[in-house]
């Protein structure tokens, strides 16, 4: 450790340096200069509007006005204003604008302005926004800033849409299907995703029924996406980041929901709690299909989901604080005839307040929370498997912005979990174990603009898990307008990333849904990836475009030791791997239509050495495709707002998956039972070929919904009607090698679905 300090110690001074070097670049304030800070929020749930446009325009002079967009929390800030008087404008898609006048007169602390915009229902064709959260194209090297009206035009069964279903319509994201739970990112595995809410992390926020999370589309304020190349701010995680932020209770007056359909039902209660910004928003779902499967499908599907959120959040002009809890629990069999039951459940509960202080530009973000999970697999009683995490992490991040987009961030996160699991096999012996790990990570990161073209985000992850030793993750996040213009842009990304704990998952096929969290369990060091994306935005009219490339370099990845037998193994080795591919998408958006086409094209593989590999299949290195690794994949979305309803339209096409074929049974006998039956024939078992070396069929589905709103005096109806898998297409989902039957996804599903609000 002593070794690697000094060396902490250089590239945080370098990065340091860099970051003052950039500052001392930029055009100095006057001793006079002004401050002008606040935030940008919603009037009804003082919720943030990340990528509202505020603009500064001197009334006395001919100075060209300014503009700055909202970050992600609805924070905007403008450095260097000189003593004058300014006009003030707000504007946010969706919302109503506001102007104001402010006096600026001489040196003094930050002046502070929040901005509270009210929605219209009229569509605002005056309004210009250069950065608005939402639309597929506002992809920028990884990141997809995701807005609710994104997640609503995705067709579910349920009234809202999911945040589930809009992550499956994005290239590159893999799902395993319609249950399970699972998805898969440019290569990565459900363990290397890092899941947030509200900045407390959740290990398991899909459900069984693929089309639901933690993230219905009326809870979520906004949302965060880095399919790779996230900045130093995230650490842990090997493969992608979904940051979500929930909404609070409405602060204006009390409102309730009930909403019913063949898959889900809920409610939804909140309002004020006082006449200074306290709210209280809380909701309970609970599935239904394993009630309407028989009639309504004609064919049983047992599957259950509950989950229940609760968030309390006060908001003053200078920040917010809230806290929040939130359960799930998933109960079922992927396929209808199977014996193993999975059940897993997450409860995490947190407390968090993004402010500034009275005398400071800084916006400091300070959270603690704690996340529990567990999940298992086999009889109710009795589970054949089971594994548990504890989690507890405190946050502190701070924004210190300078003149124009310029702003350092950096946090000081601390993380203890503990993780214990007992896995038995009908082949092998009981494992078990329980660990803990305790984990430091600190960061550093800046903006810093160059001339009005070239914005560069470099940063440094430094992480000591105690366990393990401290390591030095480099970042660096780019743009380029080359036109001057927000319409064409170059974005860029490259990294390096490191994971301390990993999950084991049952690499027998697709029809499993269990994971077991532990420590790296490999000597050879942490799993490790170096990122790299390089891309292009391009916005015509109402038309836009982009094209990004991408590129994994995968390290000291541990899986299972390959057996030609079927079994749940904690025997682990390790693997390299690659992963890269080509993301496309364009939009259509102009009045009532949007319209969003995108195509992924990926390309992953694996590298490892056994012992076994020799003995089954001549060489003891084998280059493989894992289960995750869909070569083509298409989606188009379409959604019309016509004078009486909306309709929304998603057809969705992916390539075959690998998988392994069997290539035969023996027989294995315990001694145990020679001892009380001489004559037994014991138990067979199957065997496989090499791995992953066939595919599945391809799949492909199109879903459609039709919605109207009935406006009263005191309650508003909100109907729905739609199908899942309109033309009943016959997807597999997986082929069970011991059954030799093949395990479909959902057929053709009608639903209607209603919300009453009041």
């Amino acid at each position: 450790m002593s070794s690697t300090c000094p060396s902490v110690r250089f590239v945080l001074a370098a990065l340091a340096s860099l970051l003052l070097g950039g500052l001392a670049s930029c055009p100095s304030a006057s001793a006079q200069a002004v401050a002008l800070r606040g935030f940008v929020v919603d009037a009804e749930t003082g919720q943030p509007l990340p990528g509202a446009h505020v603009v500064v325009r001197s009334l006395t002079t001919d100075a060209s006005p300014q503009g700055t967009v909202a970050d992600n929390n609805g924070y905007y800030h403008f450095a260097g204003l000189s003593p004058d008087r300014y006009t003030l404008r707000a504007t946010f898609v969706g919302y109503r604008p506001i102007r104001d006048t402010l006096q600026l007169s001489g040196p003094e602390d930050p002046v502070t302005r929040t901005f509270e915009l009210s929605p219209t229902e009229q569509a605002l064709g005056e309004i210009v926004v250069t950065d608005a959260a939402g639309g597929a194209t506002t992809q920028e090297a990884g990141r997809q800033r995701v807005a609710p009206a994104d997640v609503g035009r995705i067709p579910t069964p349920s009234v809202s849409g999911d945040l589930a279903s809009y992550l499956q319509s994005l290239p590159g994201v893999v799902s395993v299907g319609d249950r399970g739970g699972q998805l898969y990112v440019r290569g990565g595995t459900p363990d290397q995703n890092l899941v947030l809410m509200d900045g407390m992390q959740v290990y398991r926020p899909f459900h069984i029924i693929g089309f639901y999370s933690a993230f219905p589309q009326a809870l979520i304020s906004n949302a965060e996406v880095y399919a790779g190349g996230f900045p130093a701010r995230y650490s842990g995680r090997l493969s992608s980041v979904i940051d979500v932020q929930m909404r609070g209770g409405n602060q204006e007056h009390v409102a309730a929901a009930v909403t019913a359909s063949p898959f889900l039902t809920g409610v939804r209660a909140e309002g004020p709690l006082n006449n200074d910004g306290l709210s209280l928003l809380a909701t309970a779902r609970v599935s239904q299909i394993e009630r309407t499967a028989p009639p309504l499908l004609g064919q049983a599907q047992p599957l259950k989901f509950t989950d229940q959120f609760a968030k309390l959040q006060n908001t003053t002009e200078s920040g917010r604080c809230s806290l929040t809890g939130f359960h799930t629990y998933d109960r079922g069999s992927l396929a209808p005839a199977s014996s193993d039951i999975f059940r897993w459940s997450n409860t995490v509960f947190g407390g968090r307040c993004v402010a500034f202080g009275s005398g400071s530009s800084a916006l400091a973000d300070v959270s603690v929370s704690s996340s529990y999970v567990k999940n298992a697999v086999g009889e109710n009683s009795a589970p054949e498997r089971w594994a548990n995490l504890w989690d507890f992490a405190t946050k502190v991040n701070v924004v210190k912005p300078f003149a124009g987009r310029s702003a350092i961030r950096s946090g000081f996160h601390l993380h203890y979990s503990e993780q214990e699991y007992a896995l038995g096999e009908q082949f092998q012996g009981l494992q078990t174990a329980d660990m803990n790990v305790i984990s430091v990570n600190g960061y550093v990161s800046g903006t810093l603009s160059l001339g009005d073209r070239v914005d560069l985000r470099p940063g440094v992850a430094v992480t000591v898990p105690f366990d393990y030793g401290p390591t030095i993750e480099p970042r660096l996040r780019a743009s380029w307008r080359p036109f001057g213009s927000n319409n064409q842009e170059v974005n860029a990304a490259m990294g390096l990333y490191r994971q301390t704990v990993v999950g084991l998952s049952d690499e027998r096929d697709l029809g499993s849904s269990f994971m077991a969290w532990t420590p790296t369990p490999l000597d050879q060091g942490r799993p490790a990836a170096w990122h790299a994306i390089l891309g292009w935005r391009q916005q015509i009219g109402d038309f836009g475009l982009t094209a990004e490339g991408y590129y994994k370099d995968l390290a000291n990845l541990a899986v299972p030791i390959w057996s030609a037998r079927a079994r749940f193994t904690t025997e682990l080795t390790g693997a390299e791997g690659t992963a890269w591919g080509l993301d496309l998408r364009g939009t259509f958006e102009h009045g009532r239509v949007y319209a969003y086409l995108g195509y992924g094209l990926s390309w992953t593989r694996y590298t490892a050495s056994q012992d076994n590999f020799g003995t089954w299949f001549g060489t003891d290195i084998q280059a493989y495709h894992p289960p995750q690794d869909r070569r083509h994949e298409l989606n188009t979305v379409l959604s019309v707002a016509l004078s009486l309803f909306t309709i929304d339209l998603r057809w969705q096409m992916g390539s075959g998956l690998p998988y392994t074929k069997p290539f035969g049974f023996d027989v294995y006998v315990h001694q145990e039972d020679l001892q009380q039956t001489p004559r037994a024939f014991g138990t067979p078992r199957l065997l496989y070929e090499k791995p992953y070396d066939s595919r599945l069929p391809a799949y492909h589905r199109l879903d459609v919904s039709l919605e109207r709103t009935f406006t009263g005096n005191f309650a508003n109806l909100t109907a729905k009607a739609g199908a899942i898998n309109l033309y009943d297409r016959q997807n597999l989902f997986y082929f069970d090698l011991f059954t030799q039957r093949r395990v479909n996804q959902l057929p053709l599903v009608p639903y209607v679905a209603l919300k009453i609000e009041v």
